[in-house]
């Protein structure tokens, strides 16, 4: 009898928890679905849509949003257009937490686009941060910011995308590639300017304003802000003003608002060269450099524009070849742009030995991302542009630059750098004027921020975030032997980045993989 009583008694319980848990899990349903829409009244708010893209078997539960916010926030009425950018969002499966959700900032660039339109690329992402969000009891929420990737309007010069097609199949010297593109951005931010786009609000302050909408919207406390390259400009921003909206950050190979150009100009202008110059000392596989590397490469910059390779290549987002003439300009660009990867510091001396003996094979990877590059419709170049009229332009100081310039090596790094200055930069054209301070003011904060940074980034140098750092007076630095983006290329990084999102308090000694 008294067993018969326990066992009712246990099922009873049993049952009681079943039923309680089931209750909490609808009411936790319920309650991530009041998020703020939009309507007739509320122009502004998330939009749930179908998920462009397939979702698998094995995911987190997805969800997709198009979030509406003004086009210029200091007109939140009808005298300015609603614009939308996206917003995936991964849930985690835990029941009424409370811990706050994370939010990766984008792609970077200005103008970066995530890759929300590729279903590998979204699962990627959700595997590279599912340590530090939905595994620990948070949301995982991931956008690309306004005027880029999938947002409504997209800032991409079409006209540039559809005119390097045909330029890549022919050789032309620098003056000519600038002179050749600057006519397609004209042509761009005249028809930008035609629609009624008001280019001016497509910068760094603009989108911490959209986040802080997003952040109501969403009905958020606050958020663990993740920030790649640029993004880390925008995480910053938002913590400068809206300290109380962020809990802590994760900054991976960090900008700064504070530094623009001039900051240490001739050091970076230079850095990426000595890093192919000194290969040697980036790879650790590698024990004796090939001979006279610096002389070779500008020698077969010269011979390359006098006897360019004809090539084919995979066209990056198309099942076709497509025909490209590699010159010396274009070689040289692909190298730079492949020090983003610290592979190419391995791949080096195969590609000057195969280009010496008129072959071209190891360096094809390097020039198909680098047309990638050029030819991605969803890079909002143009937002790249806004971005430095109203946060660049005026807080630099260009006759240091010109006076810095004058002291790089003579040829092709110095003629390219004083040419640059000279060509327009399309600020007037565009409309906008200079920011205020806040957007070139350095970041002080005591917001619990983790440095994610690569030792061998020529990109953002690590000695910015030494240097920053002293201004952040709660953080910690993490390095390692890599290039840039750390968090997409080491696993440690992420295990590292969740511990210290876990535990701001942590320790930098317990900030380890075990």
């Amino acid at each position: 009898m008294i067993k018969l009583r326990k066992i009712h008694f246990l099922t009873a319980t049993l049952f009681a928890v079943i039923s309680i848990f089931l209750l909490i899990n609808t009411l936790e349903v319920r309650d991530r679905a009041t998020f703020q829409g939009t309507n007739t009244a509320q122009p502004y708010g998330l939009e749930l849509v179908d998920c462009w893209f397939t979702v698998g078997p094995n995911w987190p539960r997805t969800e997709c949003y198009y979030m509406h916010v003004p086009e210029n926030h200091t007109q939140q009425d009808k005298s300015t257009k609603a614009i939308t950018f996206p917003v995936v969002a991964f849930r985690n499966n835990a029941i009424l937490t409370t811990n706050a959700p994370v939010l990766h900032l984008g792609g970077g660039g200005p103008g970066a686009p995530m890759g929300l339109d590729s279903v590998d690329n979204i699962k990627r992402i959700w595997e590279y941060h599912d340590d530090l969000s939905i595994n620990q009891g948070r949301d995982l929420f991931v956008i690309d910011p306004r005027g880029t990737g999938l947002s409504k309007p997209l800032l991409t010069c079409d006209k540039f995308v559809e005119n390097e097609a045909l330029r890549l199949k022919v050789n032309l010297s620098f003056i000519e590639y600038s002179k050749s593109t600057d006519k397609d951005y004209f042509d761009c931010i005249e028809k930008f300017n035609t629609q009624g786009i008001e280019l001016s609000k497509y910068n760094s302050l603009s989108i911490a304003n959209d986040i802080e909408m997003m952040r109501n919207a969403a009905k958020i406390d606050k958020w663990v802000l993740i920030g790649v390259s640029y993004a880390a400009t925008y995480a910053q921003i938002i913590a400068t003003q809206y300290p109380n909206s962020v809990e802590s950050m994760i900054l991976d190979s960090a900008t700064f608002p504070n530094l623009k150009l001039h900051d240490n100009y001739f050091q970076k202008t230079m850095g990426v060269y000595e890093a192919l110059y000194n290969y040697c000392n980036f790879n650790p596989d590698c024990d004796t450099p090939i001979y006279n590397i610096e002389q070779r490469i500008w020698n077969l910059h010269k011979e390359l524009n006098k006897n360019p390779i004809k090539l084919e290549i995979d066209h990056p987002y198309q099942n076709i070849k497509i025909e490209i003439l590699l010159n010396g300009e274009r070689f040289i660009s692909s190298l730079i742009d492949g020090v983003y990867d610290e592979q190419v510091f391995s791949d080096l001396p195969e590609i000057i030995v195969e280009l010496e003996a008129g072959r071209a094979k190891t360096i094809i990877p390097y020039l198909e991302n680098f047309t990638a590059y050029l030819l991605d419709t969803t890079y909002g170049d143009v937002s790249s542009q806004s971005h430095y009229c109203y946060e660049d332009k005026k807080y630099t100081d260009f006759s240091l630059i010109r006076k810095e310039a004058d002291q790089l090596p003579d040829g092709y790094i110095r003629n390219t750098a004083i040419l640059s200055l000279d060509f327009p930069d399309y600020c007037n054209k565009m409309q906008i004027t200079a920011g205020g301070p806040i957007i070139a003011t350095a970041t002080k904060t005591d917001i619990p921020t983790l440095f994610l940074h690569g030792e061998l980034d020529t990109i953002t140098p690590l000695s910015d975030v030494i240097k920053q750092k002293k201004l952040f007076s709660h953080s910690h630095l993490i390095t390692y032997k890599l290039s840039h983006d750390v968090l997409s290329a080491e696993e440690c990084s992420e295990v590292i980045a969740a511990k210290f999102i876990r535990n701001t308090s942590i320790d930098r000694d317990n900030l380890n993989c075990s």
